[in-house]
This record gives structure tokens, C-alpha cells and sequence, in this order.
């Protein structure tokens, strides 16, 4: 605790950011994303364990990443990073990357993911803030009736529903970029959207909002423990956020109005609520001081 307490006192990366209801245009936002990350260059030489010099040099010949396929150099995520060059050949990668596997169920995998194992906490602060800006666009497309831009959508597997997979990535990843879970879900139940007033029932159920990577792979091996803390309690912030939003009173009424609106919103709420029930989650306001302090101590 006291040394939660010596990192409140120094100015420190904001905690939490604001939703951005005004962020540019998803070309805007893209390009500007391409320029932040154009400083990173691609490490060679590759683990020759888990890459073949074809596969190496197939990456070296992709060309421009505004232009590249998926697949020049989507093997970098089916491996440690440190295997093709490191944080670097990830970084150089990231915009296409998102661009093109953020939505792509059948790929399934999220670059958003490799970035926290980076410790994307600890990027600069326009590196996160170009991110920020890219997701908070592609929701308000999304979750205003429109496509999620920039984000090349791919079909999944048969019977996957697809709408609350887009869903909850998109509001995962802006969790992940420590936007503020009260604004967000205080956005998305003012928005006049099935999809926004799906997406928070679908919240519900889950155990959790924000899940910890696996491994890290950080500069500093001991500021592990401060990460995994700190992803810990802003999973726990998320939920006490959702809770707050997502009452059983405003559920009892979104539920009287899809009963002859949207019946399949309706049922959504009735089989959702034995499990709704189970994992509901609410912290004290000491909690939450306590929980945004242990945030603000992973980004030191």
C-alpha cells in the first residue's frame, strides 16, 4: 500500500480516458496509426524453430504494410514474438495487423491481445492514443448502425453470431486501452442501437471483461507482477462499471419495451438472467480507489 500511496503522489500516464464521441474518420484514424508505428522496423534473422528462411523471407518481401497480405506475415502471431525479432517486427506489423485480423473470426486472433503481452500500458503515449482513437471510431460506426471501420470484417463459423462477437471485441479492445468502463457503458446505453443494448446484456454474463495474457514479454521482468495486478483490477472496475449501468431496474424496463419491440433482445434478457444473477459484482467506493490505484501503479 504505501507503495500505491509514493506513485499517487508523482504526475503520473492518465488512469482512465474518456470515450471519444468525436474521434476523426476511420481513414483519418488508420493513416495517422500507419505514421505512429512507421518508426519500427522488422528485427531479422528468425528462430529457426519456428520459422523456415522461406517463411522469413516471404515477411522481408511483403512490402509496404499498407499494402501486405495476411498472409507475408501472419505467422509472427502464431509464435512468441521473440521468435521473429521482437517487439519491433510486432510493431512495424500492428496497424495492417489489426486491420486485417481484428474482426477475422476464422483467424482468430487479436493483435490487441500480443500488444498487451507487450505491455502496451508502457507504449508512448501516441502510440496509445492513435489506438484509442482507431477503436472509439470503428464503435460509434459500429454500434450506430454501421460497419465497424477500418476493420476488415471476415465470416466466421456457422452459427456464430457474428454481431455480438464484433461486439464485445471492439469494447474489450477500448477496455484494454483503458477507456473509462463507466463512460463507455454509460455511451452505449444512451445509444439508440440494438446492438449497443445487446452487447451490454451479453456483458453481463461474463466472468470477466479484461482477461490477463499468459506470459508477458516485457523490458523488465519484474514489473510483471505490477501489470497482472493492474489488468486484475481494471477487470474488476469494468465490472463494478457494468453493474452500475446495467441495473435490474433499467433491465426490467428494457426488457418491458423489447417485449414488443424486439423479441429476441427480450429473450436474450430471460435466459441470460439466472447466470446475470450469479456473477453479479459490485465494489465499495474504498474498492474502487484502491483498484484505479493499482491501475495507476502498472503504468509507472
Amino acid at each position: 500500500m504505501k507503495h500505491l500511496q509514493r506513485l499517487s503522489d508523482r504526475q503520473l500516464e492518465q488512469t482512465l480516458y474518456c470515450f471519444d464521441r468525436n474521434s476523426p474518420d476511420a481513414d483519418h484514424c488508420l493513416s495517422h496509426l500507419y505514421g505512429i508505428f512507421s518508426r519500427y522496423r522488422p528485427n531479422w534473422g528468425w528462430c529457426r524453430q519456428c520459422f523456415t528462411p522461406e517463411a522469413e523471407a516471404r515477411t522481408r518481401n511483403a512490402g509496404d504494410p499498407r499494402r501486405a497480405t495476411l498472409e507475408s506475415f501472419a505467422q509472427i502471431y502464431f509464435e512468441h514474438p521473440n521468435c521473429s525479432g521482437g517487439r519491433d517486427t510486432f510493431l512495424h506489423w500492428l496497424p495492417r495487423g489489426l486491420e486485417l485480423t481484428f474482426l477475422n473470426a476464422e483467424h482468430d486472433y487479436s493483435p490487441m491481445e500480443g500488444a498487451m503481452q507487450l505491455g502496451l500500458w508502457r507504449w508512448p503515449k501516441e502510440e496509445q492514443d492513435g489506438l484509442r482513437a482507431l477503436f472509439s471510431n470503428a464503435a460509434s460506426n459500429w454500434f450506430d448502425g454501421g460497419d465497424p471501420l477500418p476493420f476488415e470484417r471476415v465470416m466466421g463459423r456457422p452459427g456464430r453470431d457474428m454481431d455480438s462477437y464484433i461486439s464485445a471485441r471492439i469494447v474489450e479492445a477500448l477496455l484494454m486501452l483503458r477507456v473509462n468502463p463507466f463512460d463507455l457503458f454509460s455511451w452505449l446505453a444512451r445509444a439508440n442501437s440494438t446492438r449497443a443494448r445487446a452487447v451490454l446484456v451479453d456483458l453481463t454474463i461474463h466472468e470477466h471483461l479484461v482477461d490477463e495474457a499468459a506470459y508477458y514479454v516485457l523490458d523488465d521482468a519484474t514489473d510483471e507482477s505490477l501489470l497482472r495486478n493492474g489488468i486484475r483490477a481494471l477487470d474488476r472496475l469494468a465490472l463494478d462499471a457494468l453493474r452500475q449501468i446495467v441495473t435490474d431496474d433499467r433491465l426490467m424496463r428494457l426488457w418491458a419495451w423489447a417485449d414488443r419491440e424486439d423479441r429476441a433482445l427480450a429473450r436474450k434478457i430471460e435466459d441470460t438472467e439466472p447466470l446475470r444473477m450469479q456473477r453479479a459484482f459490485r465494489l465499495s467506493a474504498t474498492e474502487r480507489r484502491r483498484d484505479r490505484a493499482i491501475v495507476r501503479a502498472a503504468l509507472a
